[in-house]
């Protein structure tokens, strides 16, 4: 058994969109970043690379590119399972926290869930 931990974070600016876990999230702000700037399935790209040895998402999709400007990061979740696949690895289990102040995110815990599961 592999286990990686991952971790994200991200500014809070006026004029961007509030994706998490691949739900876009009402809210006044959103997170500043090169991708949709999403810090939970950041941090579980990071986890997984991780615990496979293979570096942070950074490294595997760096903000300097620009095919990966405003890019969905359920996109980024994809690929890496795709070569997680292809080198017999197996996802166990996945657990993850967010912590912030507002917006409330429990309404859109379950889509999000969704999002990551399929």
């Amino acid at each position: 058994m592999k286990v990686g931990q991952g971790f994200d974070s991200h500014k809070l600016i006026a004029g961007r969109r509030l994706i998490l876990g691949g739900v876009d999230i009402p809210h006044d702000r959103g997170l500043e970043g090169h991708s949709d700037a999403d810090v939970l399935v950041h941090a579980i790209c990071d986890a997984l690379l991780g615990a496979a040895g293979w570096g942070d998402i950074g490294q595997h999709f760096p903000d300097t590119d620009e095919q990966y400007a405003g890019y969905n990061s359920r996109n980024f979740l994809l690929e890496i399972r795709a070569k997680l696949d292809k080198a017999g690895l197996q996802i166990g289990n996945i657990d993850a926290s967010i912590i912030a102040q507002a917006p409330r995110l429990s309404p859109y815990m379950e889509q999000m869930k969704d999002n990551l599961a399929a």
